[in-house]
């Protein structure tokens, strides 16, 4: 039987016996690189060089050349600035863990407080020193992916191609990543001259992670990598002093990383004037002043989008005062500075994504009448953080613009495989390959969105595809061609002509979906595509959009939780504005005890006012999915009581999954003693507790053992941070086995938990009773993803351990972001599983397990100990001037209070 690690057995490395790790630690003979070769039998050389090409010869073309021996011609003035050259342990990973932690004690990080600084030197210090401690610990967690003695097989369909056979890869955390490292070294048979010191030749392949495959039931996930190896190597491989399996290691590719350090580098290569413009950017302390609009031109179309889409309803009063926010600030743009952006937050379901479709179309003249939309010359960059959010926004905006006015940037890494096909017609491929790569000069006029993640906007700065280097070229072109005109240079022409440039930006507006989810140094890199610090020009308008009490930037490090821990988004509306006259200290609420709620404490009162601050942020309140019941604990827990219910939901489609949850209600028994009640039996008990039959949520209480997966195995991919409950996994399974007999589809059902050992253990048992439709994942999984059915399994149940998820970042407990994601994920049925005396320790569960037990939906296991406070039955006789909230004895929120059938 397992029983649970204690809380210092956990943060235990798995056991390498030493012969085995001592392979890679050997000096290495013989280094082979396989990844540069990739490609190479196209006739165009590796993805990577191609696109390398292309980027060249985009940023030479782009404008028409002027010679190097002009006088203006200046490139320092608009070159990218070079990639930052690693330090050899983070580009080739931790051979010796001593030495490396030796390196880092040595140096010393340099961390400002980001809520205080306003200086770009140490704004980049901070990041710089964030990026290196993240880096490194990333490296650390993927030496706990090391295998040993492995097999390699080649692939079935490409010679050029080898597979790794591994279970749990697919799953792991933090996710192997397409172009991250692989080191294989050949193992060799221990000879009797090698156990006394007598030196082997050791080989290293170095090749590159081209994707991973999850696998079918029954079968290891695979990890395909680069194998194009010359036939002198295969040659060498099949030496006898050579045994057939391999030490391999896997790292993690520094592309971020030197990405995110050309963002900064950028921004300290500014000159002095320019850094104090970019100051005003990311450490804003005003609001705007914008010329308000004017009746005319406040009014919005109330259906259709140039009278060629529909969408499903109008924008609500809040969804339009954003709209009408964009517009006054695109019709009175700024020529000074570039204003601090404008911000829509609100939790999921509230029409963020719509929002930011209508604000696109407004931008781009298609809420105009045909003629107004014909002299619209606006050009949008719209970034995300993943590249599910850009396929959603590339296919909304398919149906609004022509496809050659839509272009969708991958970087040549990217599989095509991996790709939707319905995404394909928007991007550019090298001819006759499947390799991406960026359009000729002459299509970019064409387009009038630029969709791309927030990393690979790094292509465009590096392709000179930004509004400063764009403006720069313009006028030394300019410059070049007046001279010429007036006689000045050898061509001799002296006739007169006036030669103007636009002051209008090549990219007039940038649109960042997710924001909450990007790290500031990954915003830097779309933001550096807009930035045009030029006197005189039109500035670019930035929005960001996303939700900061949702989940935020997933980093590993602990030392930098407040620093890549934390988006653009969420400390920017911690920035004192001097917009709200005098109010409390910035948009979000001061920070008081570093405590997620009292840090929010004053959050409503900004969103309530919103003439304060009509420029900067709008909170969206009105929300459009699911059941009111699935929002009475995240309004009263993490929105201060701001959330309403849009609509009601279809009698019919509310009786049909309440019939669902009947048949899964009867699979245990209701908690009726959780709390000391005034009365003596059982009906009379649970005759107090007022049961809302046409609620559909259910929490089943659990009695389980959390145990770790893998811990002790090297034949598996699991980490120490891998757990798994066995109960709990019965249970889910249980209740998605009778909802899918009752008639749920599979497809509409999802299981999610926050750690990937139970979503493997679940996956694993759905599998085996062929049930192969249902979606299982993490809750990071599930950011932005609705599903008809949730079925949570909370998986925690050892209490010592909720500490060590915190450090970590692990779990729901002790982390509301995560909560609020876990709760607002279902659409018509959400099942929480979990363990009743767990979550009673954690503030935020425990008032879910009272809002469960005063509505009659919980079931299973009760508290092993009776609390020594009272619940409360009757929610009409509480008190809620406080608007509850997580410091409140009970939190009950307002929509509660009107659905609750007394």
């Amino acid at each position: 039987m397992n029983k649970p690690l204690s809380s210092k057995s956990v943060l235990c490395d798995k056991f390498v016996p030493k012969h085995l790790n001592a392979i890679n630690l050997a000096p290495v003979h013989e280094r082979w690189i396989l990844h540069d070769n990739e490609g190479a039998s196209n006739g165009i050389g590796s993805p990577r060089i191609t696109m390398e090409t292309a980027i060249a010869t985009i940023a030479q073309n782009f404008i028409p050349a002027v010679p190097y021996n002009f006088p203006m011609y200046d490139p320092r003035y608009y070159l990218p600035a070079p990639h930052h050259i690693l330090p050899p342990h983070l580009k080739f990973g931790v051979r010796d863990k001593a030495s490396a932690m030796e390196s880092t004690n040595r140096w010393r990080p340099h961390m400002a407080d980001l809520d205080e600084t306003s200086s770009i030197e140490e704004y980049a210090s901070t990041f710089r020193s964030a990026l290196r401690l993240e880096h490194e610990e990333l490296m650390r967690v993927y030496e706990n992916y090391s295998l040993f003695q492995w097999p390699l097989r080649g692939h079935i369909d490409d010679k050029k191609k080898a597979v790794i056979h591994v279970a749990g890869a697919a799953d792991a955390r933090p996710s192997l990543q397409v172009s991250d490292v692989v080191l294989l070294r050949p193992v060799q048979p221990l000879t009797k001259m090698a156990r006394f010191g007598a030196i082997q030749h050791t080989i290293e392949i170095e090749s590159r992670i081209l994707s991973l495959v999850r696998g079918k039931p029954n079968l290891p996930d695979q990890v395909i990598i680069s194998w194009d190896l010359n036939p002198q190597q295969v040659h060498a491989l099949k030496d006898r002093r050579f045994t057939r399996t391999y030490a391999i290691r896997f790292i993690p590719s520094s592309m971020f990383i030197e990405c995110s350090l050309t963002a900064l580098n950028w921004i300290e290569n500014l000159p002095k004037v320019q850094q104090e413009e970019l100051e005003t950017f990311l450490f804003p302390v005003a609001a705007p002043i914008v010329k308000p609009l004017s009746p005319e031109q406040k009014k919005l179309p109330t259906e259709g989008m140039n009278s060629s889409q529909h969408p499903e309803r109008p924008l609500n009063e809040l969804q339009s005062s954003f709209v009408r926010m964009v517009r006054a600030r695109s019709l009175d743009p700024s020529f000074e500075t570039t204003r601090p952006p404008m911000i829509l937050t609100g939790p999921a379901g509230t029409g963020k994504t719509k929002t930011l479709i209508y604000a696109v179309a407004d931008v781009l003249g298609l809420l105009q009448h045909g003629q107004l939309y014909q002299k619209n010359t606006n050009r949008v960059l719209i970034c995300c953080p993943s590249h599910a959010a850009c396929d959603v926004l590339t296919s909304r905006l398919s149906g609004l613009l022509k496809r050659s006015e839509i272009f969708r940037l991958f970087n040549s890494s990217r599989p095509a495989s991996t790709v939707p096909v319905y995404i394909l017609p928007f991007t550019r491929q090298f001819p006759g390959t499947d390799v991406f790569t960026l359009p000729p000069p002459s299509d970019w006029t064409g387009f009038r969105a630029v969709i791309c993640t927030c990393m690979d906007a790094h292509i465009l700065f590096r392709a000179q595809i930004t509004n400063h280097a764009i403006r720069a070229k313009q006028l030394c072109f300019r410059t070049f061609i007046l001279s010429a005109l007036s006689g000045g240079h050898p061509l001799g022409l002296t006739f007169g002509q006036k030669v103007t440039v636009d002051d209008d930006p090549f990219f007039t507006h940038l649109f960042i979906d997710e924001a909450a989810q990007a790290t500031e140094p990954e915003i830097l890199c779309p933001i550096s595509c807009v930035f045009d610090p030029h006197l005189g020009s039109r500035k670019a308008e930035i929005l960001l959009f996303g939700d900061p009490r949702q989940l935020s930037p997933r980093v590993y490090a602990s030392n930098v939780a407040d620093s890549l821990g934390r988006s653009f988004m969420e400390r920017i509306l911690r920035r004192p504005v001097t917009c709200m006259g005098g109010g409390e200290e910035s948009l979000l609420g001061a920070i008081r005890n570093n405590s997620f709620a009292s840090s929010l404490t004053d959050l409503i009162k900004y969103y309530a006012s919103v003439d304060g601050q009509e420029q900067l942020t709008i909170f969206l309140t009105e929300n459009y999915r699911g059941h009111p019941s699935f929002l009475m604990m995240p309004s009263s827990l993490f929105y201060f009581d701001r959330l309403r219910s849009a609509e009601a939901q279809d009698r019919d489609t509310l009786a049909f999954w309440c019939d669902k949850l009947r048949k899964v209600e009867d699979l245990s028994v209701p908690a009726c003693d959780v709390f000391d009640l005034p009365t003596a039996s059982m009906s009379e008990k649970f005759s107090q507790i007022h049961r809302q039959t046409t609620w559909p949520i259910h929490f089943r209480g659990v009695m389980g053992v959390d145990t770790v997966v893998g811990a002790d195995s090297l034949t598996n991919f699991s980490g120490t941070d891998s757990w798994k409950n066995v109960a709990e996994t019965k249970v889910v399974v249980d209740i998605i086995s009778t909802l899918i007999n009752a008639g749920v589809a599979q497809r509409l059902i999802g299981a999610m938990s926050p750690f990937r050992g139970q979503v493997g253990a679940i996956r694993s048992h759905l599998r085996e009773r062929k049930y192969y439709g249902v979606n299982v994942g993490t809750i990071e999984n599930y950011q932005a993803v609705e599903q008809d059915v949730i079925v949570l399994s909370l998986t925690r149940a050892n209490k010592e351990l909720v500490g060590h998820d915190v450090k970590k970042r692990m779990g729901v407990f002790g982390q509301p972001k995560q909560a609020n994601v876990a709760m607002t994920r279902a659409k018509n049925l959400y099942i929480v599983v979990g363990d009743p005396n767990a979550m009673w320790d954690d503030p935020w569960w425990r008032q879910f397990l009272r809002f469960c037990f005063r509505n009659g939906l919980w079931y299973g296991c009760c508290l092993k100990q009776k609390p020594d406070e009272p619940s409360i039955s009757y929610v009409s006789t509480l008190d809620l001037t406080d608007k509850g909230g997580i410091n409140s004895k009970v939190a009950v929120s307002t929509l509660e209070k009107i659905h609750r059938c007394h």
